[in-house]
């Protein structure tokens, strides 16, 4: 996990899933309300399965984008 200002930045490529979800929960675990966190992922299940999850936990997903095989996912911590 690294910060860039107040975007939380988990790179979970090259995992499968559920390792980009167990990533996402424990940074937002040490995030703050207010907070944005992009989820960098390669498995191709796991924007949808952080969407659900983020809304599932009340947090806001933000945007999910795909470039070269990359997802980019962004969500509200809440």
């Amino acid at each position: 996990m690294a910060e860039d200002g107040k975007v939380v930045v988990v790179d979970a490529r090259f995992k499968s899933c559920p390792g980009p979800l167990i990533a996402a929960s424990e940074a937002a675990k040490r995030a703050e309300p207010g907070q944005v966190m992009r989820i960098l992922v390669t498995d191709p299940a796991a924007p949808s399965d952080i969407r659900e999850w983020a809304l599932e936990v009340g947090h806001k997903p933000l945007k999910i984008s795909e470039r070269e095989g990359v997802y980019e996912i962004e969500i509200e911590i809440r």
